[in-house]
């Protein structure tokens, strides 16, 4: 009935999940399950072993891609390591050979993965374009933390829409009227 065989070991401290056999449209509810199970019991980083994988269908590509968004999401990350040369054109072709990060053996994607994860977080991650720091000794101001479309004003202590005049958002006095 089922034409892949599922296994589960560690490398390196890293979790590696081996595919063997086809991975058909009749097996990719079992290593959908699988592979979800392996990054929730292992962590969100994990390498998955295609050297006994003999070809691969759209449905199990779309269970990898699944499981790559997730595992990404969640902080990790899913290596595909040591394909064979008929599962390495369907990833070619389809272009998700530039979507996973594809070792040519579990050694080096263990070995990739425990460097990834020896360097701290704030080294390989993009500063936020929505950080503005502000002069004159005043405390860094996040965008995304406001309304898109507000900014404070430190003078006035209030925050005005970009769009409506200065005058139209500072406090009324008693008596004043507007022109």
């Amino acid at each position: 009935m089922f034409n892949v065989d599922l296994s589960t070991r560690y490398i390196g401290g890293q979790p590696v999940v081996g595919l063997s056999g086809k991975l058909d449209l009749a097996d990719t509810p079992a290593a959908a399950t699988h592979l979800t199970t392996a990054v929730a019991a292992c962590g969100p980083s994990v390498i998955v072993d295609l050297a006994a994988l003999e070809s691969i269908g759209y449905s199990g590509l779309a269970v990898l891609v699944r499981v790559l968004k997730w595992t990404r999401g969640s902080g990790g990350d899913l290596s595909l390591a040591a394909p064979q040369q008929q599962v390495r054109r369907i990833l070619e072709a389809t272009g998700l050979i530039d979507v996973f990060p594809v070792y040519p053996s579990v050694e080096q994607a263990a070995n990739s993965a425990r460097l990834a994860r020896a360097w701290p977080s704030a080294v390989w991650q993009r500063p936020s374009p929505a950080r503005i720091t502000l002069s004159r000794g005043r405390r860094p101001w996040d965008r995304a933390a406001c309304h898109p479309s507000a900014r404070p004003l430190p003078r006035h202590q209030t925050c005005r829409p970009r769009h409506i005049v200065r005058d139209a958002c500072r406090k009324r006095r008693p008596g004043t009227t507007t022109a």
